[in-house]
């Protein structure tokens, strides 16, 4: 590299005015080239940082050099792949920004209501609602961390966690929540036609897997509800406290004509269908209002 020129030419005659030039054309030819930065520095002047491979400029107060670029890449150079002399990554002739040691990548930060004027692919986080999200050329979309929109899950507080709804059935926008919108559609609700959906309902549901050509819960479509449900069955009685010329007397009783019919255990045959039990035996109720199992309250959250 040369001295280090500021590009002024002073008033000289002779061999000083000659040395003087050499030197200037010197650092024009050069670059100013070299592992140490020029001696002499002016606003805007290149130099060539032989000693990291970067090419670098002035700024334009002169207290300082800005990185334009890798002089190993010859793809990329004089484009902004330094972000800064703290920059630690590279940029590949593909494009894709690697990032090493410490290095971090920042993307843009703001709120729902600060959202910019976006281009399809865009990408920045969210301050209103904690998270990453993308524009897909028509809305922005909530980017989930690993775990795809639509996801329902019971989650073990009453607080529903960063990320999720809770599973009430509300109608909720379709641009705020589009990654979720895109997921399930009006599957469970259009909402008001246009600008909203609904999400599932399963306050106080259990969930049933849908059967999908697997026979054991066929005829039902995907989302589908179904109502609380007994399976048909029949009770027995068993009147052991008379006798009988025949022996002892049982009793089946129910279908679906309520008839009662008594068995002979001592010959194993039936007497004919009484249609009106005259017995006097009768079966008491006993039960709830519904149809359960044990059971913990929990809620379901949906991922958006």
């Amino acid at each position: 590299m040369s001295n280090g020129h500021d590009f002024d030419i002073a008033n000289a005659v002779g061999s000083s005015f000659r040395a003087d030039l050499n030197v200037c054309l010197g650092d024009i030819q050069s670059s100013n080239s070299g592992s140490s930065a020029p001696s002499t520095t002016v606003a805007y002047k290149i130099w060539a940082d032989t000693a990291n491979n970067l090419l670098k400029i002035r700024n334009s107060a002169n207290n300082g050099w800005l990185t334009l670029g890798d002089l190993t890449d010859a793809n990329n150079l004089g484009l902004a792949t330094k972000a800064s002399p703290t920059f630690s990554g590279t940029v590949t002739s593909g494009g894709d920004i690697v990032m090493s040691g410490t290095g971090s990548l920042q993307l843009p930060t703001g709120t729902t209501a600060q959202r910019p004027t976006p281009a399809t692919g865009d990408i920045r986080f969210n301050t209103t609602i904690t998270q990453f999200e993308g524009y897909n050329g028509s809305a922005w979309g909530e980017i989930a961390a690993g775990v795809p929109a639509g996801s329902v899950f019971s989650f073990a507080t009453s607080t529903v966690p960063t990320g999720y709804l809770e599973c009430n059935g509300a109608a909720v926008s379709r641009s705020t929540y589009a990654s979720l919108f895109s997921a399930i559609s009006t599957t469970w609700g259009v909402g008001d036609g246009s600008s909203t959906f609904n999400l599932p309902d399963l306050r106080g549901q259990f969930v049933r897997g849908w059967d999908n050509s697997a026979g054991v819960d066929s005829g039902r479509s995907f989302a589908s509800s179904q109502s609380d449900q007994n399976k048909s069955h029949n009770h027995s009685i068993n009147d052991s406290g008379h006798n009988h010329t025949a022996g002892n007397w049982g009793g089946n009783f129910g279908g679906s004509s309520g008839a009662l019919t008594f068995r002979n255990d001592a010959t194993g045959t039936n007497s004919s269908i009484i249609q009106s039990a005259t017995t006097g035996i009768s079966i008491q109720n006993d039960g709830g209002t519904e149809v359960r199992v044990k059971n913990y309250a929990l809620m379901y959250v949906i991922k958006f």
